[in-house]
């Protein structure tokens, strides 16, 4: 279960029209729980309405940095994102969990690495966090940035960009994709697919030597570049991704899946070292939500099968996962699932949220 602080907002800056970036202040005494690593992410927890609205965001800032920031897009018809971009104020409290992701990039000063991002959007937050945690860990490494937006109004952190590449020259580079504003090279111009990753490829990376890549933003990005680059003959360890979004899809698969699923289930859910038996009755649609609405507080945010946080173990029966964008094949393999996106598939199932 994630643990929760209730935390004040220690400042707010508008990043564009739409983004807003949140910093908080962190109590000495919690300081030890809120540290983290670049790429991690947050819960943050708040109560609108009547409903319990739970929503993942990386840290934009570097861990050595001693600060703790998010940033926030306004997307259309979202409950938080709207609330964070037009009332949340300093002084505010909000809860967030701990640091959690496995999406990092660990750091060694002894290191001379060359590292190459593509990030599309709000994908940039965790990229952000390891560019600054690279120029200021390791002086002999060196980092590359491609980076897709509509436009240079849009464009998160711009100026932030700018200004680090101003202070490192020799050891930072970008370069920005956009889609609805024209730019002076062709080749810049739209989104970034897997062909312009192959060009860059040829052209750029496989003179260059890259240790690891780095890719945020949506599916369709992320399975493009991986596959240019594994077909360029890059080590597919080496490429490392998170999705921000999945898409309407997810939403509509579990709604499926769960109409093919039994009917009822006796699930057992083993929670902070309790087992507690839960009825399963297919208008649930998930593990998760039966296990939620029998009182069992377990964590999870996106529901949307991309951020891993409703992860846990199956010991015994089957489950069907309709979607999974958040675990490794060998996380799979080892029996987890995302509980958001399963149903039971026998009698009996017992699944572990203390794996």
């Amino acid at each position: 279960m994630s643990n929760f602080h209730a935390v004040r907002v220690s400042d707010i800056i508008r990043e564009t029209p739409d983004c807003v970036s949140i910093g908080f202040g962190i109590p000495k005494n919690l300081a030890k729980e809120f540290e983290y690593k670049a790429g991690q992410h947050v819960i943050v927890r708040k109560i609108l309405g009547d409903e319990d609205v739970r929503r993942t965001y990386s840290f934009c800032s570097a861990p050595s940095s001693g600060h703790r920031r998010i940033a926030v897009r306004h997307v259309e018809g979202g409950a938080f994102s709207t609330f964070a971009n037009t009332k949340l104020k300093v002084g505010d409290t909000l809860e967030i969990s701990t640091p959690i992701g496995e999406f990092t990039l660990p750091t060694d000063a002894r290191t001379s690495s060359n590292y190459v991002a593509f990030a599309v959007g709000s994908g940039i937050t965790p990229i952000m966090a390891m560019i600054r945690e690279v120029l200021t860990r390791e002086p002999n490494s060196h980092f590359f940035l491609y980076y897709g937006n509509r436009d240079a109004e849009h464009t998160i952190f711009a100026e932030q960009l700018a200004h680090m590449k101003n202070l490192h020259m020799e050891r930072f580079s970008y370069q920005f994709f956009m889609t609805r504003q024209v730019v002076d090279i062709p080749f810049f111009n739209g989104r970034i697919t897997g062909d312009k990753a192959s060009i860059l490829h040829q052209n750029v990376f496989s003179k260059i030597n890259i240790d690891e890549y780095y890719l945020c933003g949506p599916l369709s990005m992320i399975d493009g570049v991986r596959e240019a680059l594994v077909n360029a003959g890059e080590t597919a360890e080496n490429i490392h991704s998170e999705l921000f979004f999945a898409g309407a899809d997810s939403e509509r698969a579990n709604k499926r899946s769960a109409l093919d699923g039994l009917a009822k289930s006796k699930v057992t859910v083993i929670s902070d070292g309790r087992k507690i038996e839960v009825d399963y009755r297919d208008e649930h649609g998930s593990i998760l939500e039966a296990t939620l609405k029998s009182g069992i507080d377990v964590s999870f945010a996106c529901k949307g099968g991309v951020c891993a946080t409703c992860r846990a173990k199956v010991t015994e029966g089957k489950v069907d996962m309709a979607l999974n964008y958040g675990l490794e094949p060998e996380e799979i393999e080892a029996g987890f699932v995302l509980t958001c996106q399963s149903i039971p598939l026998t009698k009996t199932v017992t699944i572990s949220f203390d794996e």
